[in-house]
């Protein structure tokens, strides 16, 4: 029970966390609970030397904000690959599964826009994330992407989860996102995708108030979202 993210994995910042080149590796999280805390699970938002081979499983949060939380930055460089997550339950007050690679312009100023810029070695990554057997008692919204507009996040896989959200899904620069043999719960059926590609809903029941899910998009680069045998 923290004041903050409860169990945070980083790896180092900016030019410092490049000079150290020190990864945060082979770790495993298993039989924990959080309680009060922003982020239950949290990689970043400082991965300089990259946060990889990460595999927690068989948690509980419970009042915590967010469930599984991946953070960064565009100064910040470095990121995040290969994590695995199975066998978590969530009560929460925020988003289950939330990814915040640009931040608040509180703190990164006109870095936070979604404006397109030159990628560098300061570009962070997220990649081959892998999410199984979760139940979500109660969320805000069950998934948030908020990728970079240079480096979206890429290949994140879900599957045998069951939901109960606010929010079904807001997906904003990804490339590669599955979700598959959930039931999701929603009072809102709006899906929201902002310059996502290559996204799909398979084996997937929607549970809304009307019956349906409406696709809102936008983005020149949106493409290839497909939902099948979903109900």
């Amino acid at each position: 029970s923290t004041g903050d993210d409860s169990f945070t994995i980083k790896s180092g910042r900016g030019i410092d966390g490049l000079r150290v080149n020190r990864p945060s590796e082979n770790i495993v999280l298993r039989h924990n609970l959080t309680l009060t805390g922003h982020g239950g699970i949290t990689c970043g938002s400082e991965t300089a030397g990259m946060i990889r081979d990460v595999y927690a499983h068989d948690c509980v949060f419970l009042g915590t904000n967010v469930g599984i939380r991946f953070k960064t930055r565009r100064p910040r460089g470095g990121g995040g690959e290969r994590l695995y997550y199975e066998r978590i339950r969530m009560d929460l007050k925020a988003t289950a599964i939330h990814f915040d690679m640009l931040g608040s312009s509180t703190y990164v100023g006109a870095l936070a826009g979604r404006g397109q810029m030159k990628r560098d070695e300061f570009t962070p990554v997220y990649r081959d994330v892998h999410i199984r057997d979760i139940v979500v008692e109660n969320a805000s919204c069950f998934l948030k992407i908020n990728g970079i507009p240079e480096s979206p996040a890429r290949n994140v896989h879900i599957s045998r989860a069951e939901a109960n959200a606010g929010q079904l899904a807001i997906i904003n620069d990804a490339d590669g996102v599955t979700v598959t043999d959930a039931v999701l719960r929603a009072p809102d059926s709006a899906i929201s995708v902002s310059d996502g590609r290559n996204i799909r809903f398979e084996h997937v029941r929607f549970d809304t108030p009307d019956g349906a899910v409406r696709l809102k998009t936008d983005g020149p680069l949106t493409e290839n979202i497909r939902f099948a045998d979903c109900t």
